[in-house]
């Protein structure tokens, strides 16, 4: 099995993943209870949806009793240089191309028939992040990286701008051996450098002050003391990994997908205060940032406008 290891994972780099691993499908139970006690503290903010999976999200086998192996991919969408500084909103990197969903799950389907060539009588079932199970922690279990103070996952080298994406399987494979050093040592510079206080505590995230979170999940009014910390992002925020030292390992992506369909022109404030509905569709057609919703997103402008506003006086 060893052989057919090798072969998944070359063909894994073959369609242009950044990294590949393979672990168990056993219940990730320590990260399970940390969870619980995450959720206990009201940080998952109004994604209840997370509350709900609570109490499955540590157990890939819910999902897929057959789960033996799982086989874990992350897609790199890294590119450079950032948009000009002179643009008056940002929106993250990642939300700028094609909705990565529908890229990673294509791409999977392409592994996972791969691997029913080699293996014809396997199952498997393709996950991505809008799945409930815990992807970063088995990405660890898989030797793929580390979670950060950020909470992102790093990979050495590779730094961590990239989607995760998973493929359950009924057949058992080599295991990669679990990473369990910790290569943010002493550096808190994504604490720092995060302008709403989001990780006051490191490897914890307080989504209730997460600018991503508040741009994208928030279907309610913002704090007024957490606006005027928003700075210019309208749709993520990219500034704990801006920040992070290894991210200088990032390389552009290949994948022409994740290239942006926004016009850099058009994130202008002021062109998008006066955004019709109509035109929004138009423009983020097809792209992540639809997920916050053209009320949402205008709500997301105004601050950002404010905020200018109150720069420039």
């Amino acid at each position: 099995m060893h052989d057919i290891a090798k072969q998944i994972k070359d063909k894994a780099y073959h369609l242009g993943f950044l990294e590949v691993g393979i672990c168990g499908a056993e219940p990730l139970n320590k990260e399970r209870e940390l969870l619980k006690k995450w959720l206990d503290l009201g940080y998952q903010g109004s994604m209840d949806w997370m509350e709900r999976t609570r109490e499955v999200r540590g157990d890939p086998k819910h999902f897929f009793p057959e789960a033996k192996s799982i086989v874990i991919v992350a897609d790199n969408y890294f590119r450079s240089p950032r948009p000009n500084p002179t643009h008056d909103a940002d929106i993250s990197i990642y939300a700028r191309g094609r909705d990565y969903h529908k890229v990673l799950k294509n791409k999977l389907r392409l592994l996972l028939a791969f691997i029913r060539e080699l293996m014809p009588d396997s199952k498997g079932r393709i996950c991505v992040d809008s799945f409930p199970i815990m992807e970063k922690p088995l990405a660890m279990r898989a030797g793929i990286g580390w979670i950060g103070k950020h909470t992102n996952l790093i990979i050495k080298g590779k730094g961590s701008y990239f989607f995760l994406g998973e493929i359950l399987l009924s057949k058992e494979l080599p295991h990669d051996e679990l990473l369990t050093t910790d290569y943010c040592g002493s550096c808190d510079k994504c604490q720092v450098a995060c302008p709403t206080d989001a990780l006051n505590q490191a490897y914890v995230l307080d989504s209730n002050k997460c600018i991503s979170y508040l741009t994208i999940e928030h279907d309610d009014k913002i704090d007024f003391s957490l606006q005027e910390k928003m700075e210019n992002w309208i749709f993520g925020c990219d500034i704990c990994q801006e920040v992070c030292p290894w991210n200088r390992f990032s390389t552009n992506t290949e994948e022409s997908n994740y290239s942006s369909k926004i016009p850099d022109d058009f994130l202008k404030l002021e062109n998008l205060v006066e955004l019709t509905r109509e035109d929004y569709n138009r423009v983020f057609d097809g792209t992540p940032v639809k997920r916050s919703g053209f009320d949402n997103f205008k709500r997301n402008v105004k601050i950002a406008q404010r905020n200018s506003q109150r720069e420039k006086s």
